[in-house]
Order: C-alpha cells, then structure tokens, then sequence
C-alpha cells in the first residue's frame, strides 16, 4: 500500500509540472479552460474539520492526514448566444494517504437549445434560494454530498412569462443512487419551479419556488419484509408508484393493489422538498439579499402550516466598493425543533387546527430508506444534519437512523474580503442540537470555523490556498487542520 501510495504521488507531481509545462500553448488554451490543484490536508485526530468538508460536493479526502491531486478540464464558456451549443466537464481528485482514492466530483455533457438545456452525467448544483457563494447550504440540496449521476432538463437561468416583470426557471431530472448501506438500485426523482417578480434590471426583486426530491425503488439489503415494507421483495418501481413519485397523493386506501403495507399508510418513497421565499434590493454601493427555506417532509405539515418556522433564514450584502475589504457578508440562522411537533406562530395567528399530533417529521431519516437523506453516507441537505458516524457520543446517536442530530438552532457567519491582493474568506458556526424527536439529548454546544486565504503567485492565474479549520464542542470530536494547496488556472 505504501508502494502504491509513492508511486501515485510522483505521478501526481509529474502529471503537475507537465501540466504547468504545456496547458499554456494557445492550441489548447483556444479549446478549453483547464486549472490543478496539488495540495494536502492535515488534522490533530486525522478528520477533516467541518467547514473545510462541508459543502466541498464529496470532493475531499476521507481522512485528515492525506495529499491529493486535482484536475479540472472544461469547454470554454459560450458567449456567441447561439440557439444551439454543447459544453462539458470534468474533474478529477486522485488523493493519497491511509485510504488512497479517485474521486469524479463532476463529469458531465451538457446540450443547450435556446433557453432549454439537457445535461446528463455528475452536476455541481446547488438547488434552492441562498446566497449560492458564501451561504451554509440551501436544506435540502446543498452541494455537500457527491452529486448523483442523473439526466436533467432544466430551464437554467429566469426567462421571462408573459410580460417582462414576470420570469421562471426550473428544473426536472432522473438519478441514480446505485448501492448504499442499507438499500441499492434506487432512483432519485427532483423537480424545481422558481418564480421572479421584476424586471432584470430592477431595483428591487420577489422570489418563490418549490423544490421537491424524492428517493424511490431499490431492493433494500436488510430484512424488510417482516415490517410490511416490500412489494413483491424490492421497494415499488412500476410505473403507478412513478405517477406517486411525481405527484405525491394522499396515502393509497385500497390494499388489493398488491402494494405493501408502508405504501398503504404512507407515500411512495422518501421526499424531501423545500418552499423558499426571498427577495433583494439595491441598496449604494451593493445588494441586500434576504431569503427562507422551509423545509417539507410530509404533505400533512404542508396543509397545516405547523413547521412554518423550521427552515433557514438568510441575510447576504454584495459591497460593490471596488477598493472595499468586505466584499460580501452573509449570516444564516437554522431552525429545525418543530417538525411538526406543534403549530408554529403563524399557524396559530391563522387560526390554523393542529391536526399533526403523532405524525412528527424526522428530518432527513426514513423507516424504508434507512440511509436516510444522504449519498454516500454525506448529507445531502445542510451540513448541520450530522451523519451519527460522526457523532462524539454514543449516547447521541438514534436506532437505525441516519442523523439523529435533526433538531437545531444554528447561527452562522461567513464574510469574504479583499486585503491587498489576498482574499480571505471567513466561516463560523454555533449550533445546539437536540437530537431528534424520538432520541432526544440535553443540548450538546458545537463551535466551527475555518480562515481560507488565497495569495496569488507571479505566474498568471497561480495561488497558494492555505484553509485553517477548527472544531469544538460536544457533538463532534475537537479538531485542528490545516489545507495547503498550489493552484493554478489556464
């Protein structure tokens, strides 16, 4: 192993310096954008620290004491506004250390007809209304996980309806969750539908939209059947649980369809969707930008409105200031102790009747699909839904759940700055967490943050990347690490 390892880091140091040797030829450089990274991480209890894993799209090392080589090779952005072009990209990690490994973060081909665009293959996204750069993570779809391999087709950027002040964008896509811990062979369905009220160059803009996600299918790899979970042995994938999927209705009455006694008294897979509403305004020299994201994990907190305060509340400023050192500032605070466990103020202002007693949510786990909302044991939601491998304490952690840490109250802070020619980017977060509904735990206090600076060398598009992360508190164990990384771009 050892052997290997050696071998692998002298090909990633050749594989850098031929890299640095050859990209800039203007033949290649007319063709593609291509950029590496040759870097290490190292930590005080080999773990990487939280925000230096976190929203990273799986991309980092499974251990905090490795090395690793990054290649990223994409076609150049098209600006001739044809009705039809085609792009692609890939990126590659090749990480040495304890536990050497490839890792395809992004790999994908992408066809675009006027506003329409097919994609298929491994996509960076990040669904949902938040402040896409400096934001904690939209809830639900956040970019911490690997992506799933899907075929998407989408409506990528707003395009107006109707009359100028109105536009949508929106997406609908297939995927793929292959074979995970506790189930294999199952589908991801997701669809978005955002609005904006404004014109493009107005002062001021109103957005809404719902994503909605849905885990389905698959044969389940422990015993299910003795809990009347299956259907014909596997987790139903006809066309009819499709129609379900897509369209989730209430719980099906008629047990002579053949279905199991889950689908009978519940909905077809697990789904996981957000309604945001958010809107920005100019302000001198910036933007304000303010948004929620309300989490929905069953039709019946829907209705009801008894979860309206769960969700996450976000505050961005975009400086403008050419010359300024903050160049943009976003604090996020997420709630998630309701769940459905009583109705929430604006439930109770509307004279709303509580109607959920029972029927609590249990963010991001599920009974049927015990690897909960995650891909590759990462969440795929916010960050702050830690996986209970993760946990310090065994007492924290529930009885077949994927994160029993569902129930938090988080503030986070993040800042991007300008200081000369380095720019810094800053991250803090404090959380208190609960445990979940049915596990419960006396509060456990979780302190993270991390200092990123970015100095830029003599070659053209060069940097030395150093990312300082600190964890402490009583969810996850305390941790010190380090990320030193050459960059460069072509």
């Amino acid at each position: 192993m050892r052997l290997t390892a050696k071998l692998l880091l002298y090909l990633m140091i050749a594989c850098a310096f031929s890299a640095h040797a050859q990209v800039d030829s203007a033949k290649f450089v007319n063709k593609f954008n291509y950029g590496f990274e040759l870097g290490g991480y190292f930590s005080s209890n080999n773990k990487i620290p939280f925000w230096q894993k976190s929203n990273k799209f799986g991309s980092v090392p499974q251990n905090g004491n490795s090395l690793y080589f990054r290649q990223v090779l994409m076609s150049k952005k098209d600006t001739t506004k044809r009705f039809f072009s085609a792009d692609y990209c890939i990126d590659l990690v090749t990480i040495v250390g304890e536990k050497p490994l490839i890792i395809l973060p992004e790999a994908f081909v992408g066809l675009n007809f006027g506003a329409l665009r097919l994609s298929g293959g491994r996509i960076k996204s990040i669904h949902g209304l938040v402040d896409t750069t400096l934001s904690s993570g939209s809830v639900t779809w956040s970019g911490n996980s690997l992506p799933l391999p899907e075929v998407r087709l989408s409506i990528p950027e707003y395009k107006r309806l109707f009359a100028n002040w109105l536009s949508f964008k929106g997406h609908y896509s297939h995927g793929w969750f292959g074979e995970q811990t506790y189930v294999k062979g199952y589908f991801l369905h997701q669809k978005s539908l955002y609005g904006r009220i404004g014109t493009p160059n107005a002062k001021m803009h109103f957005y809404g939209g719902l994503l909605h996600s849905v885990s389905w299918g698959g044969t389940p790899k422990y015993d299910a059947e003795s809990f009347e979970k299956l259907t014909d042995g596997k987790f139903p994938a006809d066309w009819f649980t499709y129609g379900q999927v897509v369209v989730p209705y209430e719980a099906v009455v008629d047990t002579t369809l053949g279905y199991g006694g889950f689908e009978t008294e519940n909905r077809f897979g697990n789904h996981v969707s957000q309604i945001d509403l958010g809107m920005d305004f100019s302000v001198k020299n910036g933007k304000i930008m303010l948004y929620k994201n309300n989490i929905i994990e069953t039709g019946r907190t829907l209705g009801s409105l008894s979860n309206l305060d769960d969700g996450l509340y976000g505050f961005s400023f975009h400086n403008y200031k050419e010359k300024a050192v903050f160049k943009k500032v976003v604090f996020e605070y997420l709630f998630s102790m309701n769940q459905g466990s009583y109705n929430a103020l604006i439930a109770r202002l509307l004279n709303k009747p509580y109607k959920d007693y029972g029927n609590n949510g249990f963010y991001f786990n599920h009974q049927q699909y015990l690897d909960g909302w995650s891909y590759e044991k990462e969440t795929i939601g916010s960050p702050f839904f830690v996986p209970d491998d993760e946990l310090k304490l065994e007492s924290s952690k529930g009885i077949f759940t994927f994160s029993n840490s569902n129930r938090l109250k988080v503030f986070y802070l993040a800042t991007q700055m300008q200081l000369n020619s380095i720019g810094i980017v800053a991250k803090g977060s404090y959380s208190q967490n609960f445990g979940s509904i049915w596990f419960p735990v006396e509060p456990l206090n979780q302190l993270n943050t991390s200092f990123e600076f970015k100095v830029p060398m003599k070659a053209k598009n060069s940097f030395i990347k150093v990312d300082i992360g600190i964890d402490h508190g009583e969810l996850i164990k305390d941790n010190y690490g380090i990320n030193f990384a050459y960059q460069r771009f072509w």
